[in-house]
C-alpha cells in the first residue's frame, strides 16, 4: 500500500494543541480576574483614606466643645457623637488628651463587610 504524501496535522497533535490553548486561556482569564479584584480593592483602600482624611479636617476645625470633639470614642464600636455612616462606609474616632494641651484624635474607616480594606490615620489638634 502507499502512503499519500499530503501534509496534515494527526488527531493527536490536534488534541494537543487544543488542550495548550485551553490551559493559556485560562490563565489569561485568571490574570484578569485577579487584577479586576485587585483594582476593586485599591478603590475601596483610596475611598477608605480620602474619608479618614475628611473626617479629621471635619473633626479639626470643630470648636473644642463640640460633642464630637469631647474625649471618648471606640474604634470598634459606635459611640455616641464619635461614630458617622458614610454609604457603606463606617467611621468611628477616638478623642484623648495629647501632650501640651493637644487632642489626640484617631480616626478608622471601614467598608461595610469583614475583611474589607480599612483605614486609620491619627492627629494631635490644638
Amino acid at each position: 500500500m502507499k502512503r499519500s504524501q499530503e501534509g496534515g496535522f494527526s488527531l493527536v497533535e490536534l488534541l494537543v494543541a487544543t488542550v495548550i490553548v485551553v490551559v493559556c486561556s485560562l490563565g489569561v482569564a485568571l490574570m484578569i480576574l485577579y487584577g479586576t479584584r485587585l483594582g476593586a480593592s485599591a478603590r475601596e483602600v483610596t475611598l477608605s483614606s480620602s474619608l479618614v482624611k475628611a473626617r479629621l479636617e471635619q473633626l479639626r476645625v470643630l470648636p473644642r466643645a463640640a460633642p464630637q470633639r469631647q474625649n471618648g470614642g471606640s474604634l470598634t464600636a459606635d459611640v455616641a457623637d464619635h461614630f458617622a455612616r458614610q454609604g457603606r462606609f463606617g467611621e468611628r474616632w477616638t478623642v484623648a488628651n495629647g501632650p501640651a494641651g493637644t487632642q489626640l484624635i484617631t480616626v478608622a474607616v471601614t467598608a461595610g463587610g469583614p475583611g474589607s480594606p480599612a483605614a486609620q490615620i491619627q492627629m494631635l489638634v490644638r
